[in-house]
This record gives structure tokens, sequence and C-alpha cells, in this order.
């Protein structure tokens, strides 16, 4: 019977990593296709009530707060915006790391470039609408999404995807138009992580061997 339980506890020991980290790698899968298809929805119907995108005001005139409230946080369900990086939760300004272990200079929240909000299953949406100093500022559309918010490990292509607004009026991955070659080095260990999610996407929804999880 001790030899029994001794071999049970020997393959549970073995297993179990393998079996922990699949369930995270499907369960970030998961969570990441809801907030893709919940933005994805959003942005559909704004345009609905608001014509198409191309015409939408620019966030220079709007002001960035008043971009996110007439194109886009009335098309989630029940959001709480916050204004610093403390009401989202995060320790501090600059919380995220890229694939490689780097320090991202990502700013979580910034009353003139990016405002985040938070729906009620915890995932983290920024929509960074300018880069750059505040006197010269670049506005643009970059979609950051954090599907757990700030619990960590706040990482690039674990927790933290990007998504952008192409020239076709797409909503898509960062990365989505290059080659796959590109897309693999660039979401690995050696990458920033940046194109993850549009790797996910390719590769039919799922976390591959090679991807830096």
């Amino acid at each position: 019977m001790l030899i029994t339980l001794g071999i049970i506890g020997v393959v549970a020991a073995m297993t179990m990593p393998t079996l922990i980290g699949n369930y995270k790698k499907q369960e970030t899968v998961s969570r990441l296709k809801k907030a893709y298809t919940n933005i994805s929805q959003a942005y559909l119907l704004s345009q609905v009530e608001n014509g198409n995108a191309k015409n939408w005001e620019t966030p220079q005139t709007l002001g960035v707060e008043g971009y996110l409230n007439k194109y886009w946080a009335k098309y989630f369900h029940k959001i709480n915006i916050c204004y610093t990086y403390s009401e989202c939760g995060y320790k501090n300004m600059h919380p995220y790391k890229f694939a490689d272990g780097s320090d991202s200079t990502y700013t979580v929240a910034s009353s003139t470039r990016r405002i985040p909000f938070i729906t009620s299953d915890g995932i983290i949406y920024t929509l960074s609408l300018a880069s750059g100093n505040d006197g010269n500022l670049t506005y643009n559309t970059g979609i950051y999404i954090d599907i757990n918010g700030p619990k960590g490990p706040n990482i690039y292509g674990k927790d933290l995807f990007t998504y952008t607004i192409t020239s076709e009026n797409k909503l898509l991955p960062s990365g989505y138009n290059t080659r796959m070659e590109t897309l693999n080095k660039e979401c690995s260990n050696e990458g920033k992580g940046t194109a993850c999610a549009a790797k996910i996407m390719k590769d039919g929804w799922q976390i591959i061997d090679g991807y830096p999880f």
C-alpha cells in the first residue's frame, strides 16, 4: 500500500506542473478571446451610432477623456474609469515588463495620453490615444488589454496584449499583418511580446510550443 501511494505521489508530482500550465494557458486564451470580442463589439456598435470611425472627431479635438466617453465607454457594460495607476490597482505607473524580462516604460494612465477602464470581469482596457511629450503629442489609437488587471505577472504576452486600428479600419492584434516568422521572433523569450495576441490568434486561438509562457 505504501509503495502504491508513493508511486501515485511521484506521478502526481511529475504531472501537476504540466496540468497547471495547461490550465493557465487555456484560461489566458479564454480571457483574451472574451476581451477581444468585447472591444470589437463595442467598436462596431459605436460606428453604428457615430458613423465610420475614420470620420470620428479626434482625441486632439475632444481630449482623451472626451474621446473615450463619446466613442467607447458607453458601449461596454458597467465600467470603472481609473485616472491614476493606483485607482487601477497598480503599485506604480510603470508596472509592466517585456517578454524578454526588460522593463517597459509604458505608463498605465495619463490624462493627456490614455485613460484605462475596468470592466466587471476584472479586465482592464486602455485606449492609448497619444504618444510623445505633452508639448509634442502624436495622436493615434493603440489598445492595451490586461486580461487580469493588476494581479500580475504584468508581462507582455502573458497578461498584457496590444491591439491597433489599421488604416483599413479594422481592430486587429498588433503585428497581425506581419510574417509568421516575425511574429514568432517577437513573441518569444528573446522578443518583447507585443505581438503575442496576433500569434495566438493566427495559431487558431491556442498557445502552442515555443510560446513565452
